[in-house]
């Protein structure tokens, strides 16, 4: 009997131990779930913020364009302008030499 006691608590202590271990398994596996759905969240994320920065990186590149667009344009009209001063100066000078 002495011996079957023994038995008797060393199934309990396993009983135990193999409920601890489960519990283990248990929280782990809830982390584990956890921490995928955390990923999952910041992957979301990742690629919103990857999309708002292609948008601004266009709409930047967009922008300049116009820029370089307008430049052109006003250099473009300031030489025209001076084009018509320099023909206006020569005809007025020409016009000076005749009278």
């Amino acid at each position: 009997m002495f011996g079957s006691g023994r038995d008797h608590g060393s199934f309990e202590i396993n009983d135990n131990r193999k409920q601890r271990i489960l519990n283990t398994i248990r929280n782990s596996e809830e982390l584990r779930k956890g921490a995928i759905e955390q990923l999952e969240r910041a992957r979301a994320r990742l690629r919103k913020v990857e999309m708002e920065a292609d948008e601004y990186r266009m709409n930047g590149y967009s922008e300049i364009e116009r820029e370089k667009q307008n430049l052109i344009n006003a250099t473009s009209n300031s030489l025209e302008q001076l084009e018509n001063y320099k023909n206006e100066t020569l005809q007025f000078e020409q016009q000076r030499v005749i009278n």
